[in-house]
């Protein structure tokens, strides 16, 4: 009868797993060399100007499967920060695109498009200021996300289970599941994920990378150093046009909204962290003359209008960055 007992709650038990994630390989990467792996999770960090740079962590494991797949996600993280301000904590975005079949960003490769997303932002559109150097563990099954509202502000947050309800949404594919930090707000920003869950699964990165086996009988202890980039400094200029340090990419730059097969442009509006650029029909403008050094993350929404008459909306980033020497 025990065994019988065992065997019936088996099922359930098998159903949520978790697992040691040593390195940042397979489904696993970091989106640059802030992003590290070390033995008490991945590392993000530190950012002296957080509006200026940031870094992911990438999953690809659900990459081309529908929303439904996703059924729930959260993650375990600490940050801290050099001020309190609501935006400085790490967030967990899910990457989705609306027409597999349609290379929406001109970039020839349509299985890397992102035209929608949904953002978990622990702050919650900016309603409270997450705790410094504590761990806080955010899931779909306890805080709302945002739909299409990466900056904040203008959607509301709503429910996921009512995200997966909805039929127009729930069918997307999924292009992408990260943890950012930065791109957003502080100063002396950094960030520690120790898991992230998908589904019924945990992925636990507070454990020691690969490394060497010591002796039998033996404790190895591996150290890894974390980089730690200086804080980014706005580039000395004087007038206009001129500057004392060599920068690359701080010019007059035009996006341009992209074209889709088989719809007519209808119209676009694009921002750069939160701030309205000027857009004529499909070209945007896009001046870094004058900025600091870092990435610039320009979001686009374009509407369009399909042959049977239905009108879309298709959300596209294109990011441009500031270097200098």
């Amino acid at each position: 009868m025990l065994a019988a007992a065992i065997a019936l709650c088996a099922p359930a038990a098998a159903n949520a797993a978790t697992f040691p994630v040593q390195q940042l390989r397979g489904d696993f990467a970091g989106s640059n060399s802030t992003v590290t792996k070390t033995p008490d999770g991945v590392h993000f960090g530190t950012y002296g100007d957080a509006t200026a740079i940031g870094g992911s962590l990438l999953y690809h494991g659900l990459n081309g499967r529908p929303l439904s797949a996703l059924t729930g996600f959260g993650y375990t993280f600490t940050y801290r920060e050099r001020g309190n301000t609501t935006g400085a904590a790490p967030y967990m975005r899910v990457f989705l695109d609306e027409d597999p079949a349609v290379d929406s960003d001109g970039d020839g490769n349509a299985a890397n498009d992102v035209d929608h997303d949904i953002v978990m932002d622990p702050s919650e559109n900016a309603a409270n200021v997450p705790p410094q150097a504590t761990e806080v563990r955010k899931t779909t099954a306890d805080t709302t996300v945002r739909f299409d509202d990466d900056p904040g502000g203008t959607a509301p947050q709503e429910h996921y289970a009512d995200i997966l309800a909805d039929p127009t949404r729930n069918g997307m594919t999924i292009s992408e599941i990260l943890v950012s930090q930065g791109f957003s707000t502080g100063v002396d920003v950094s960030g520690l994920v120790r898991n992230i869950t998908v589904n019924a699964n945990t992925f636990a990165f507070d454990v020691a990378p690969v490394g060497p086996p010591g002796p039998a009988g033996t404790t190895t202890i591996v150290r890894v150093p974390v980089f730690v980039p200086a804080p980014a400094q706005p580039a000395s200029r004087g007038v206009l046009g001129t500057q004392a340090s060599s920068c690359k990419g701080d010019d007059r730059l035009t996006l341009h909204a992209p074209r889709r097969a088989g719809q007519r442009f209808l119209s676009a509006h694009a921002t750069l962290r939160g701030k309205r650029l000027t857009v004529k029909g499909r070209s945007i403008r896009l001046d870094l003359r004058g900025r600091s050094e870092g990435n610039y993350d320009v979001r686009i929404i374009a509407r369009y209008r399909t042959k049977s008459g239905r009108v879309v909306r298709v959300v596209t980033h294109r990011v441009r960055s500031v270097a200098c020497s």
